[in-house]
């Protein structure tokens, strides 16, 4: 029977994105091993299919799934467990797993789970801050993974592929490297984009002859049904699983808006992205290149991290007219657009 590594990354669906570079470094490192993925099953479908990974196991976020996997994993021989998360409950299935090594960050309340452990931040001195991909793949080094480079990569499945097609004709988009796929909500509240702003940057977008297509996750249908009240010209694509999100977000020409899942599977999927950032760093959440433009706000407190703010002014002080003219800029030089570069070139002039 082959050895078997475990990597842990429950959630959340851009750090999922974000660590398939570690999980390709692993088995790299350990060719000869099967390598199983423990994950949230919604995202299941980014990591299936994928020719490094053998096996994803599902976790739902409930205390008996958590004692149902513990005990299924109890009963396998586990050469090495990888946490990529970090939490408490990821930190104790490391260490319950029975693996021989166990491997982590270096955080408090945490590292006793593992026997391998690595800071979670580089080493002072960097010119830059560190991508998160590059941070999964310091901690997978240290067991052994072998790296073929940062580029995040997920799978999109023939009948997610099919189901997106479904959904793409159904609003309209016969060709959807015209249209730009808008995200206006954050994760968290700091994150989000003030509505009104969204709504005048979707409104240019239309005008110089995008179609714009609505992206929204769980939870965030309120934030979706007001901006197509301020935009009726707007498209928004109905709730799906991220399987088919990815392969409708493969097909479109860019991806703009907030930090957000959706822009990590468009920068995995090779869509050019162009995003605003506030409480979060951007050297932290976006590749080097070109091909993914951003624009981060200049208050005083920027890349403080906070899940909520008293004041919030980061993102609203990103004018929206700015914001329009940044993207169609960015657009001209690398959206996937279905028109000529000089059509798109009079558009952004008009």
């Amino acid at each position: 029977m082959p050895e078997r590594i475990l990597a842990l990354r429950p959630r959340a669906m851009g750090d999922v994105v974000l660590t398939t570079p570690a999980l390709r470094s692993l088995k790299r490192g350990h060719p000869g091993a099967e390598l199983h993925v423990v994950t949230d099953p919604r995202y299941a479908p980014l990591l299936e299919g994928l020719p490094e990974i053998d096996r994803v196991l599902p976790l739902d976020r409930d205390a008996g799934s958590t004692a149902r996997l513990i005990a299924g994993l109890r009963r396998a021989r586990w050469m090495l467990a990888v946490d990529f998360f970090g939490n408490p409950r990821s930190a104790f299935i490391t260490a319950l797993s029975g693996a021989a090594v166990t491997a982590g960050y270096d955080l408090r309340g945490r590292r006793y789970a593992y026997r391998v452990r690595v800071p979670r931040n580089p080493p002072p001195g960097s010119p830059r801050r560190e991508y998160a991909a590059a941070t999964h793949l310091r901690l997978a080094a240290v067991v052994g993974g072998v790296t073929d480079g940062e580029d995040a990569r997920v799978s999109v499945s023939p009948a997610s592929r099919a189901e997106a097609e479904r959904l793409l004709a159904g609003l309209g988009l016969q060709d959807p490297r015209g249209a730009v796929g808008l995200v206006a909500a954050g994760t968290w509240g700091p994150k989000t984009w003030p509505l009104s702003h969204a709504a005048v940057l979707a409104r240019r977008l239309i005008r110089q002859g995008y179609a714009v297509l609505v992206i929204s996750g769980p939870g965030e249908d309120p934030v979706r049904g007001r901006l197509i009240d301020l935009v009726p010209e707007a498209r928004a694509l109905p709730a799906c699983g991220v399987g088919v999100l990815a392969a409708v977000i493969s097909r479109l020409g860019a991806v703009v808006g907030t930090d957000s899942g959706p822009r990590h599977l468009a920068i995995a999927l090779g869509v050019p992205t162009f995003a605003w950032f506030g409480p979060t760093h951007p050297e932290n959440w976006t590749p080097e290149g070109e091909l993914h433009g951003l624009w981060w706000t200049d208050v005083p407190c920027r890349g403080c991290g906070r899940t909520s703010c008293p004041h919030w002014t980061c993102l609203p002080a990103l004018d929206p007219e700015r914001a329009a003219a940044l993207v169609l800029g960015h657009l001209e030089r690398h959206g996937r657009h279905g028109r000529s570069t000089s059509d798109l070139g009079s558009a952004a002039r008009a």
